[in-house]
């Protein structure tokens, strides 16, 4: 699908077929997941149709489509957004966002940060200060980079005012943001950022040729390490994301938790140890 492609507005019936067809979901298979039939399926692509509301929440549950996209899916057939998108620190929200500083709280001494669906930093936990604030002051280096609105924690891994020069594995890691600037694309197809970060990733400078195939990296361990070095001083950590289950509303359903764990015990105790020389300090 183009980007020029994902900028026209299409109605209602074009849409469910673009995300049928992405989903590789058949008329009667899309019928047999939502209980709709397939003839009125058909009538709805090609316009003879309207879909009620419930109907439109029925497909967007079948093709597991994102909150965000079932708005703009019930938009596109005349109807109000389902799904609200709400400040994490608003009112209906406090709950959460005192769940994600009670997750971030508990992962101390280890780096812990919450993510929006752009990769961009929403919270962090001192840990994560202590740890990416021995490399560079973070929002400073945001600033130099040109501060960008969009995929933060990637493009600071990508500049050299950023993190890029304290990254041993730069271009494994480098290569770990495309793949997974590639699996959400799958996600969402209609993202129109998605393929600018994908581009900038395989375009940079230091990027191999070989980037541009997706087997490019074979991993002998189960997943891969971050590995950062300043002063002779090296760090390997690994990384693990978490996310609200069963979501119902865009803002929560994007957040993730990514938590940092030590690879190996050398970097556990330095872990400890920052925050051991934080406390007295």
């Amino acid at each position: 699908m183009s980007e020029a492609a994902l900028q026209e507005p299409l109605d209602f019936g074009a849409l469910l077929k673009d995300w049928r067809a992405h989903r590789r979901v058949s008329q009667l298979g899309l019928s047999s997941a939502s209980g709709i039939s397939q003839r009125h399926i058909s009538f709805l692509e090609t316009g003879r149709s309207r879909p009620s509301r419930a109907m439109v929440l029925a497909l967007s549950d079948s093709l597991d489509i994102p909150l965000r996209e079932r708005n703009a899916l019930l938009q596109s057939a005349g109807f109000a957004p389902a799904y609200p998108e709400t400040p994490l620190d608003g009112q209906r929200t406090a709950l959460f966002q005192a769940a994600l500083k009670a997750t971030l709280d508990h992962h101390e001494p280890y780096p812990a940060l919450v993510l929006d669906g752009r990769w961009n930093l929403v919270m962090a936990n001192d840990g994560a200060l202590r740890f990416f604030g021995q490399f560079v002051d973070v929002f400073q280096a945001l600033a130099d980079i040109g501060a960008p609105t969009e995929f933060q924690v990637a493009r600071l891994c990508l500049e050299e005012a950023g993190l890029k020069p304290y990254i041993v594995n730069w271009q494994e890691l480098a290569f770990s943001f495309l793949a997974r600037a590639r699996r959400a694309l799958l996600v969402n197809p209609r993202d129109p950022l998605l393929p600018v970060l994908i581009r900038e990733i395989s375009e940079h400078p230091d990027a191999p040729d070989a980037w541009r195939q997706p087997d490019w990296m074979t991993l002998p361990d189960p997943a891969l390490a971050m590995v950062m070095e300043k002063d002779g001083v090296r760090y390997r950590l690994f990384t693990m994301l978490a996310h609200f289950g069963a979501a119902q509303n865009v803002t929560l359903e994007e957040l993730s938790v990514e938590t940092f764990f030590p690879a190996d015990e050398a970097t556990r105790l330095r872990l400890i140890a920052l925050a051991s020389d934080a406390d007295t300090n």
